[in-house]
């Protein structure tokens, strides 16, 4: 019972001590670590927004750029004999290429290499833009580069965009979003834009603008993750962690209104990221430019952080972009420091209990001996001596004290007792005892060791006790002997 006893309260024990470890961790620092997630994800789109605002101050400045060249403005205002749409077409074109050659390659060769994060405004990635165009003062094209773009001669951008004259008016480079598409029945892709207003060399009046645009495809997404996992990225030394930040890297999605444009997952994730924010979290119905929500994807549980571009929000059709992060393999460290506490604390429970078993049939072996040796008194053999053991406290004392107790029970001499036979001298040794009425053993070493040092009185009664008995027993002799003379 006292073995049961034990193992059950050595078992609460170590679960009262997995209880507090897993409380710890479930309740304090998974909690801690995934309000440190938010917050790191928040930081990337912070990141990914800022980084996002210096392409837009980048494709400002050379929109600028262009527009300040005076062999295009002079191109844009200069009077041309028959066909005058086309032929404007075709020498503002030729200027227009002659920038574009100057940025893709005589600038663009120069930096090769080199961090967009180490190259000024002029100099940053992308130089080769997708929409490179003028228009005239009326918001008219004039001429674009590309393939087949003469068939879009004189189309009026303007009605479509009306930030196109607003610029004109004000005299400032703007940055927009475009939805647009140079097939006219084709779907129209999201594209970043700056206008710079164009004006003539003599009279400063208004004669134009210069558009730059870049599309916001997949790459774009996958620039701004780089972007992020730059900061994390180790030199590939160990797979394993390579691996893990390339897991942990947020993935990076841009929309506008509600649809998206460009994003690091599959299709398929795209089709299913597209349900769940616009019908299930409805975020353009949100009333916060920036939303921390969850969703999943794949089976797989992803933190997402909604930012809107600075501008966007109060718009009918606001962009931005969203960042999210594997909740799951976030969670992996505190999976396994899960099962690594049970699993300790099972072998922890079982060797413990081994350990106690073993030394507890450890302890009992020595008493066990004992036992067996009252056992054979009991059955006969009065002569049993028991066996000391000098590894074992408790098994020693017993024996000692066994051994004077059976020799007390059969009447043999105590080592303390005057009127001792002998026998107690050689005790110590048991080989060298010979006599059969002798007690192997060792004399008493606790409690009182002599009846004689117990009570001085009581020692000098006993003496006078015996001398009378002796006195007695001589008178009786005496009188008997008269009784048979007479």
């Amino acid at each position: 019972m006292f073995k049961l006893k034990f193992a059950i309260g050595f078992a609460i024990l170590v679960l009262l001590q997995v209880s507090v470890s897993l409380y710890l961790l479930q309740g304090n620092l998974i909690p801690l670590t995934m309000e440190d997630a938010d917050i790191s994800l928040q930081r990337a789109a912070s990141l990914v927004e800022k980084s996002h605002r210096i392409d837009e101050y980048s494709l400002k400045e050379k929109a600028r750029f262009v527009a300040s060249r005076n062999n295009l403005r002079r191109a844009m205002v200069k009077e041309y004999d028959g066909d005058v749409e086309s032929k404007r077409f075709q020498e503002v074109h030729k200027r227009l290429d002659t920038e574009h050659i100057r940025f893709t390659e005589f600038m663009a060769p120069e930096n090769e290499g080199r961090r967009n994060l180490d190259l000024d405004l002029m100099n940053r990635r992308p130089m080769s833009h997708d929409i490179f165009m003028a228009l005239d003062d009326t918001g008219r094209l004039a001429a674009a580069l590309g393939s087949g773009r003469s068939e879009f001669m004189g189309d009026e951008i303007a009605s479509r965009f009306p930030i196109v004259l607003g610029v004109m008016e004000g005299d400032q480079t703007e940055i927009d979003l475009w939805n647009w598409s140079w097939d006219t029945g084709g779907d129209r892709d999201l594209y970043a834009v700056a206008i710079s207003p164009m004006r003539d060399l003599e009279t400063n009046e208004p004669i134009g603008v210069v558009v730059l645009g870049n599309r916001v495809t997949d790459g774009v997404a996958e620039r701004s993750r780089s972007l992020i996992t730059d900061g994390l990225a180790s030199d590939g030394s160990d797979p394993e962690r390579s691996e893990r930040e390339e897991v942990l890297a947020p993935e990076v999605t841009y929309f506008r209104g509600d649809r998206i444009y460009s994003s690091t997952l599959r299709s398929r994730q795209v089709d299913q990221l597209n349900e769940q924010l616009y019908e299930k979290h409805q975020i353009l119905e949100h009333d916060q430019p920036e939303t921390i929500l969850d969703v999943t994807i794949d089976g797989q549980d992803y933190r997402a952080v909604v930012r809107y571009f600075p501008g966007q929000f109060d718009t009918d059709n606001p962009a931005g972009v969203i960042l999210m992060t594997n909740r799951g393999q976030a969670m992996l460290p505190f999976q396994s420091a899960r099962s690594r506490i049970l699993l300790a604390s099972g072998g922890l429970l079982v060797g413990g209990l081994v350990l106690f078993l073993y030394l507890f049939f450890a302890f009992l072996q020595p008493l066990g001996r004992l036992e067996d040796g009252i056992q054979e008194i009991l059955s006969g053999d009065k002569d049993y001596v028991f066996e000391t053991d000098k590894d074992h406290d408790i098994a020693d004392n017993l024996a000692h004290h066994l051994n004077l107790l059976s020799a007390f029970l059969q009447g043999k001499p105590m080592p303390d007792d005057e009127h001792s036979l002998g026998g107690w001298e050689t005790f110590e040794d048991e080989e060298e005892t010979s006599s059969p009425a002798s007690v192997a053993g060792v004399p008493m070493d606790i409690g009182g060791t002599s009846n004689q040092d117990d009570d001085g009185d009581s020692s000098e009664e006993d003496t006078d006790a015996s001398d009378a008995k002796e006195s007695k027993i001589k008178t009786s002799d005496e009188d008997l002997a008269a009784e048979e003379s007479t």
